[in-house]
């Protein structure tokens, strides 16, 4: 398991931590959370400054906008979301500088979001049903790479003056993750056990790129309802198929899960899916 994680760590690497922070006369730009600052910024350098609204910890599911964050979405030249089933607040935003991100993903790498018919009815099948598009494109840098040139277009009509600029770093940044999907799929075959539980399906995009079987998640969304029957269930699944631990979400510290974990006899792993200042601490313990 450690190693498992070491490998997720090594992904955050790359597209979760903090950018640099060196100040830019050009209008800057705004995005909602830490891996949209990080995509963007390999692309626009130093050139531009990117504003970051969510703290570290906080979730963008439920995050509560404040006045000051609204006044720096309204003086950017651009501001970038992720969707409606992630940042949906910033959806609802009325501005005309604003970019939802996971448009620009093509739709051969988007994957849905799928959950039990246990977890919402009473019934004894296990069929799944379909909740949307997974939002969370970031984690698997393939996708990343598959929405960059969508990216860098868009970047250009705002800053038309620098687009050579961004074409060159979109395509130095494209190298960097085909290297990183190279080496993760090196990394991964050390890992004995591919069975996984989530309390929210946080990381999917990257558990189906390398190969990683997820038995299930608690939760469409944080905060959602678990049924005691849905837990019931979901157990024998666990015991079943062998999964040696139920990966939680930094941001929302799931109660359904521990106790789900407790009563299987297995650990919780926490994962950062959206970044902060702690994460180069911890992978410099790793690497």
């Amino acid at each position: 398991m450690k190693s498992f994680k070491a490998i997720l760590l090594l992904l955050s690497l790359l597209i979760l931590v903090n950018c640099s922070n060196k100040k830019s006369e050009e209008k800057n730009i705004v995005v909602t959370i830490y891996p949209f600052k990080a995509i963007i910024q390999e692309i626009v350098a130093d050139e531009i400054q990117i504003d970051v609204l969510l703290p570290s910890g906080a979730d963008p599911h439920t995050y509560e906008m404040s006045p000051s964050d609204f006044k720096k979405i309204q003086s950017a030249r651009i501001f970038f979301y992720g969707a409606e089933s992630l940042d949906g607040w910033a959806a609802k935003i009325d501005v005309e500088n604003k970019v939802e991100l996971l448009k620009l993903v093509p739709e051969d790498f988007l994957l849905n979001i799928e959950m039990s018919e246990d977890h919402s009815h009473h019934t004894d099948d296990h069929t799944h049903h379909h909740y949307g598009t997974d939002p969370h494109f970031w984690s698997d840098p393939l996708t990343v790479n598959s929405m960059l040139d969508s990216l860098t277009k868009i970047l250009s009509e705002y800053y038309p003056e620098k687009k050579d600029l961004f074409r060159k770093n979109s395509e130095l940044f494209s190298q960097k993750l085909i290297q990183l999907d190279s080496k993760i799929r090196d990394e991964i075959k050390s890992v004995k056990h591919n069975k996984v539980f989530s309390a929210h399906p946080f990381y999917d995009y990257f558990f189906k790129r390398y190969g990683i079987d997820v038995v299930g998640s608690l939760e469409i969304s944080p905060g959602q309802q678990v049924t005691p029957k849905f837990l019931k269930n979901i157990s024998e699944e666990i015991k079943r198929k062998n999964v040696k631990a139920i990966f939680i979400n930094k941001q929302h510290l799931s109660k359904p899960a521990k106790v789900l974990a407790e009563s299987v006899g297995i650990k919780t792993v926490e994962l950062d899916p959206f970044g902060g200042t702690g994460d180069l601490k911890i992978m410099s313990r790793l690497y």
